[in-house]
């Protein structure tokens, strides 16, 4: 990337232990949900995740937003490590680091007006005089699209396009770096997704914040991400600038992706890659490339030796022996 990071991700691993037994229970294995993966995010920029439910996306962002801690490896904030961080500079954290998920609903209290919500973290963090919350709070509801009096209304008089709006404006309130996006725009009605999107767009030209867009809807994450990384059973097999990405597909797995989604012309349509059999387990993973046991070109050295990322044109890089 041309600028420099805001956040960095370096190595990050998340195992969880899976035991056996009641009384003395002892560990079986470890479910390998995110396998040491890496990439970054500059100031005002997207980074799009996506790949199959089960993949890592989820597991990632909630190590992103330090919900869980990582087994291995770090998450930088503005050169800062987020590990091991405690008491104002944990609270520092979670103020810089917020997030929007894909039902709203179930992050907005039902029993708090709209304008206690969004203004919940101004008063925890002592922010200004009540007076100076509630115009803060109001000037929030205008930049996503709501009107002032809708601080008075509680969420369920909203629809769940307003509701987004809401949380979006929850987020925004106390000036964060970066915001997760989990899904954000999937469960609304296809008429106004493309007006969330260009909301995020706009707010995030206008505040200059990073997004981590979590998503498995490829058009969106081609709308709004200047990077897309692609992940597989725990690993990112591909991550590139997003339009070059979309224009010069370098692994087996984001092609098959790609082939499944309806084109933008009938006449586009590229034939479909069937991928044959499940996912792998987490828990056993496949040795050499994960993908191998899917994957239409597998030769004898995917089974044997995973490959890396390597890079190539514009910082192209996929991880596929086709290409070393």
């Amino acid at each position: 990337m041309s600028k420099d990071p805001i956040l960095e991700v370096n190595g990050l691993t998340k195992h969880y232990p899976v035991a056996k037994g009641i009384l003395f229970s002892r560990e079986v294995g470890r479910v390998r949900a995110v396998d040491g993966i890496d990439f970054s995010i500059a100031e005002g920029e997207t980074l799009g995740l996506v790949g199959e439910s089960g993949c890592g996306k989820t597991t990632t962002s909630r190590l992103v937003l330090g919900l869980e801690p990582p087994t291995a490896g770090e998450v930088l904030l503005e050169g800062v490590s987020a590990q091991d961080l405690t008491g104002r500079d944990r609270q520092d954290y979670h103020a810089k680091v917020q997030a929007v998920f894909q039902d709203p609903w179930s992050s907005l209290n039902p029993r708090m007006h709209v304008g206690e919500i969004v203004g919940e973290s101004l008063r925890i963090s002592k922010w200004g005089t009540r007076a100076e919350i509630e115009e803060r709070v109001a000037a929030l509801l205008v930049e996503v699209g709501l009107r002032p009096e809708h601080a008075r209304q509680y969420p369920h008089e909203f629809s769940g396009g307003q509701r987004q709006r809401i949380a979006l404006a929850s987020a925004l309130a106390i000036g964060p770096k970066l915001i997760v996006l989990d899904e954000p725009v999937s469960a609304l009605d296809v008429s106004i997704r493309a007006q969330m999107m260009n909301l995020l767009k706009d707010v995030q030209e206008q505040d200059n914040v990073a997004y981590l867009l979590v998503a498995h809807d490829l058009a969106t994450v081609r709308h709004m991400s200047e990077w897309t990384a692609v992940m597989y059973l725990g690993e990112i097999v591909e991550y590139a600038p997003t339009e070059l990405l979309f224009e010069n597909v370098r692994h087996p797995y984001t092609r098959a992706l790609f082939s499944a989604v309806l084109p933008d012309h009938p006449d586009g349509r590229e034939e479909e890659i069937v991928l044959t059999g499940e996912v792998p387990s987490p828990l056993d993973p496949p040795g050499g490339c994960r993908f191998h046991t899917r994957c239409p070109f597998a030769m004898d050295i995917c089974s044997q030796v995973a490959p890396t990322l390597t890079e190539s044109e514009s910082g192209h890089l996929a991880a596929c022996h086709l290409e070393e």
